[in-house]
């Protein structure tokens, strides 16, 4: 019997490593997560695809994410079909709605299989290991434009996210006095996504959004060890700041508050929301396509306030499922999002699950803000980042839970 749980506790490490690496591929190109894709589905098809293990799909805290999930796909490949000319490929368009659901599923399929302890584990590996590999291809590779290098906003999201997801799963599993210590391995990451905010990113938000992070953390954590060590973090950003201000060349507060400043953050953004507001008031029930916000927003431009700039989507995560698709399907999208969110801090009240939990939140917390103003939380090379972990939670909160009862441990 211990020979053959070995044996399939060494299949369950396999697709968990083969998933992970899935879900970090597509940031160099997404072509290059079909290898490992086709691995994990040949790895989970031929050992874990049994009656007892499908059965977790109904459990209490999966059931209606998974409903909401599908319903959301289903309208957005109506909404697909019902207007001829949509992009099914672009970022709101039905092929990549359709990856993230798959991803969710995954990731919920492979977290039902691995336990808690070793999935923290494989995932502080792994994504110390893809922060590295971030590093090194936006410092000594800089040259290359595939993936989200190919975008200055999808990588400034991608550096953003990837450092959360750190943040929350090794902060999160800081509970003893022993582990924070091993906190200090966050530094040179966090050193790095500063860095980039300030001298490589062109997004005026990113530095806020580093800071926001590790306060919304510091609320969230669990431990107070774990608080010590993020309010640690955080005062020191706040003193490095200050110092900075107080010796460094002195700062030009009527520039960095005036009205320019705020027409330069904002840009053209306010035209994409008031246009996107009218596409919804005239195309209330199907939207007006995927892909097609273009021709759709030049015909609005000239009644449009402010800069004459052709946009080519809305510029918000809010917004842009409304637009494409229509009402209902904006509804089922912000009811998904409440779902993810409700089941990322339950995760909270269990200190098992919390390092997974706050990774997730780390995730969810660039997606949610930087997505008040782009849509690059919602592109593909970040699909699999952002609900394959979501997923990984969802399937690992309700393993083992009394609601499961019956479900066979394959061994």
């Amino acid at each position: 019997m211990n020979g053959l749980q070995k044996k399939v506790e060494e299949k369950e490490i396999q697709a968990l490593v083969f998933f992970l690496c899935s879900v970090f591929a597509p940031l160099w190109g997404v072509g290059y997560v079909l290898p490992f894709l086709l691995v994990l589905v040949f790895i989970l098809l031929k050992n874990f695809l049994q009656e007892e293990t499908w059965r977790i799909f109904r459990a209490k805290k999966l059931a209606p994410v998974l409903i909401v999930f599908a319903l959301f796909l289903l309208l957005v490949l109506f909404s697909s079909l019902y207007h001829a000319e949509s992009k099914w490929g672009s970022t709101e368009g039905f092929w990549v709605v359709l990856s993230a659901f798959i991803f969710f599923v995954f990731g919920a399929f492979v977290g039902t299989l691995t336990g808690r302890k070793k999935l923290v584990f494989y995932l502080k590996l792994y994504f110390c290991l893809g922060s590295v590999l971030l590093i090194l291809t936006t410092t000594y590779f800089k040259s290359f434009q595939g993936g989200v290098w190919g975008s200055m906003n999808d990588h400034t999201t991608a550096v953003l996210m990837v450092t959360g997801a750190l943040c929350g799963i090794f902060l999160g599993d800081t509970r003893e006095t022993s582990s924070i210590g091993v906190a200090a391995i966050l530094l040179p990451f966090i050193v790095f996504a500063f860095y980039f905010s300030v001298k490589i990113s062109s997004s005026d938000a990113a530095f806020l959004l580093l800071v926001g992070l590790f306060f919304f953390l510091s609320i969230l954590v669990p431990g107070r060890h774990a608080f010590a060590v993020i309010w640690a973090f955080f005062l020191l950003i706040i003193c490095t700041g200050i110092a900075f201000m107080v010796f460094g060349e002195p700062f030009n507060f009527k520039s960095l508050l005036s009205t320019q400043r705020l027409e330069s953050f904002l840009s053209f953004r306010p035209q994409g929301w008031l246009a996107s507001l009218s596409l919804i008031r005239e195309n209330p029930w199907t939207g007006i396509g995927s892909g097609l916000y273009k021709q759709f927003y030049e015909v609005l431009l000239p009644l449009l306030p402010g800069k004459k700039v052709v946009l080519s989507h809305s510029h918000c995560l809010y917004l842009v499922y409304f637009v494409a698709h229509g009402v209902v399907a904006g509804i089922a999208f912000i009811t998904l999002l409440a779902l993810i969110l409700r089941l990322v801090f339950n995760s909270l009240k269990d200190p098992e699950l919390a390092p997974l939990g706050l990774m997730v939140a780390g995730i969810w917390f660039f997606a949610l803000t930087y997505g008040l103003v782009e849509l690059t939380p919602a592109s593909r090379e970040m699909v699999p980042l952002l609900w394959g972990t979501s997923g990984l939670l969802a399937g690992n909160s309700v393993r083992g839970k009394a609601e499961c009862i019956g479900i066979k441990r394959l061994i």
